[in-house]
Order: C-alpha cells, then sequence, then structure tokens
C-alpha cells in the first residue's frame, strides 16, 4: 500500500498551504541558526549534535505551529517530548532532520516504531494514517541545514521515497526583499537669515 503512493500525489493531498507552511518553517529556522551562530559562535560551535538538533527542532516547531495554525484540516499536538501535526484523516507528520542518506534517528519507543512502521491509527478508530516525517536534510560536516524534505519509509532506515519540499523561503512566497537602490530622504537644510553672507566653515569636510 505505502509503496504505491507516489510524492506528487501525496504534496496534492496535503496542499499548498500544507506543504508551503512546513517548507518555510525550515527556512525559517535555518535563518535562526544563522543569527543564532552570529551572536553566540562558541556555544554553536560545542554544542552536540543532539543539544543543536533538538535547538533547531524547537525553532521549526514554532514555526510552523504559527504557519499552520488555522488551516483547514490541520491539528497540531504539542505533547512533549512528542510533537505532531495531522493533516485530514489521513496523514501524520512529525519533524525531524534526516541524513544525507535520508535516515533518520529516534529512540525505539513503541510509539516512534509504530509511527515508523506505518503502524499508527489516527484519534478516530478504524482510520488508517500514512506517517511522514518533514525536516530538513543535515550537513553534518558543516553544521549546516540544507534542503526541506518530505520522507515516506517504513522504518527508521528503510526509505520508501524522500522528496524535496518547494523552496519557498522565509517570505513564504518565493520572494525577495528589495532593498532601495538611491539614497533615502534626507532631513530638510534650514538657512536663516544673514548665512549666505557667512563663509561656510564646513567646507571641505564630508556631509550628510
Amino acid at each position: 500500500m505505502f509503496f504505491e503512493l507516489e510524492p506528487q500525489a501525496v504534496l496534492d493531498d496535503l496542499g499548498d498551504k500544507v506543504v508551503n507552511g512546513l517548507s518555510r518553517s525550515v527556512a525559517l529556522a535555518r535563518v535562526d541558526l544563522d543569527d543564532y551562530r552570529t551572536m553566540a559562535p562558541g556555544w554553536v560551535a560545542t554544542s552536540s549534535e543532539r543539544g543543536l538538533g533538538n535547538w533547531i527542532h524547537d525553532r521549526m516547531w514554532t514555526h510552523a505551529a504559527g504557519l499552520l495554525d488555522g488551516v483547514d484540516g490541520v491539528s497540531l499536538v504539542d505533547n512533549e517530548p512528542t510533537r505532531e501535526i495531522y493533516i485530514g484523516t489521513r496523514y501524520w507528520l512529525r519533524l525531524k532532520r534526516h541524513h544525507l542518506d535520508g535516515s533518520v534517528s529516534t529512540y525505539p519507543t513503541p510509539t516512534a516504531l509504530d509511527f515508523l512502521g506505518q503502524g499508527g491509527t489516527m484519534p478516530l478508530p478504524g482510520l488508517g494514517v500514512v506517517s511522514l516525517i518533514v525536516g530538513y536534510e543535515w550537513v553534518r560536516e558543516a553544521r549546516q541545514m540544507g534542503t526541506a524534505v518530505l520522507s515516506l519509509r517504513t522504518s527508521a532506515d528503510d526509505i520508501v521515497w524522500v522528496v524535496e519540499l518547494p523552496d519557498v523561503g522565509e517570505l513564504g512566497g518565493g520572494g525577495e526583499v528589495v532593498r532601495p537602490t538611491v539614497p533615502g530622504p534626507k532631513p530638510p537644510t534650514v538657512t536663516m537669515p544673514g548665512d549666505a553672507a557667512q563663509p561656510d566653515k564646513t567646507e571641505g569636510t564630508a556631509q550628510e
């Protein structure tokens, strides 16, 4: 059953609002990581892989929750340490970073094994669910967040497919910040009577 699910069909089922919101949450978390590295480079450099991963997860979840809150058919469950997103009556999402080979890391709790093994059920009895993992590729050597991805699997390492999410950037619409190419307005110059007859004592210095 799960091997027959095509990536594009799943993305279509999730809808543009959900897919773009998830992609944007990764982009915003990437910006947060860049800011964190700028403000406290020593802290980032000495963070454990687990600690830094948890920090990124918090930022990504915060953005995803804000972007998806109020979207029709979306339910968010924040019950630490488990955070989940339900889309309609079929899809069950968790946020995780992906290694470059597509694998993910998790503690083998019964709930995690059910999720990864496609053995979960929705809160409504009798309804099956497709478990998906959304996140980003982790470039471990550089400790950088890569592309936003969505994956389907039947265990932590048994991957059906991994697909890149559309790059909508942190602005959410694929746009870019446009900055003016000309100087902004300058404050007016006030000339007092008699100024024209006085020599310019600042001549030869920079004026703004």
